[in-house]
């Protein structure tokens, strides 16, 4: 079972000994982010959850969230960012240490508007997630970090858009670029969420489609039976 207390000799064993290969890495990664619903309905929340996976620690970064069209997000309702991760920096035994901290204890809100919005995530994002003993089959020197997993069932990072319900029917995008920054050498990661807001028509073919199939066998069973009475 995974541990989830930690002692203070447990967070001094974390930085002097799966810190330092992270540390020394240059920076790079990619972006991961799923659509919990590619298809909604007009009044319905856009919700996306975000991961990224990669290795090392970023000197700066900015996180860019931008809708393909902010003519369907409710405006008057905006939208919200959470996210679920900080990190301590101290000292423990006169020792200069760094620890990720995440879950629900730890969730943060920021508000979003109907254009897009910017982030900048902190070092917690970065660093390995603390595991002692390190699991069969997990490299010391390339580490599970916080933002590639979910803890107590919360995403590092969850976005939430309302939609007008007087949305037009159609395909719109979410973008996602996530720009950073090591020892003057900047990177850019990006990606892209495809969503379809759905029609009168796209909501009811199934019904209509079944409908007209039932009604044309009982017309097709009363000729037959019309022909031989």
């Amino acid at each position: 079972m995974e541990k989830t207390e930690f002692t203070k000799d447990d967070i001094i064993k974390y930085n002097t000994e799966i810190m330092p290969p992270v540390e020394s890495v240059e920076p790079i990664y990619s972006i991961v982010a799923r659509a919990r619903s590619h298809r909604i309905k007009g009044g319905d929340d856009i919700t996306i959850d975000i991961h990224l996976t990669g290795i090392g620690i970023p000197d700066a970064n900015k996180f860019i969230f931008l809708w393909s069209s902010p003519n369907i997000i409710d405006s008057s309702k905006g939208g919200d960012c959470t996210y679920c991760t900080r990190v301590f920096d101290g000292k423990i035994g006169g020792k200069d240490v760094t620890f990720p901290l995440a879950g629900k204890d730890f969730s943060e809100h920021l508000k979003l508007d109907a254009t897009g919005t910017m982030l900048h995530l902190h070092k917690g994002y970065f660093l390995p997630w603390p595991m002692f003993p390190l699991p069969r089959g997990v490299q010391r020197d390339l580490p599970i970090i916080v933002a590639e997993r979910d803890s107590e069932s919360r995403c590092p990072i969850s976005i939430s858009l309302k939609t007008l319900r007087t949305a037009d029917p159609g395909d719109y995008t979410v973008d996602l670029v996530f720009t950073y920054k090591h020892h003057n050498i900047a990177k850019q990661a990006c990606d892209r969420v495809d969503l379809h807001i759905t029609s009168w028509w796209d909501r009811n073919q199934w019904w209509i489609i079944t409908g007209g199939s039932v009604i044309a066998f009982i017309l097709l069973i009363l000729t037959v039976v019309i022909n031989i009475v």
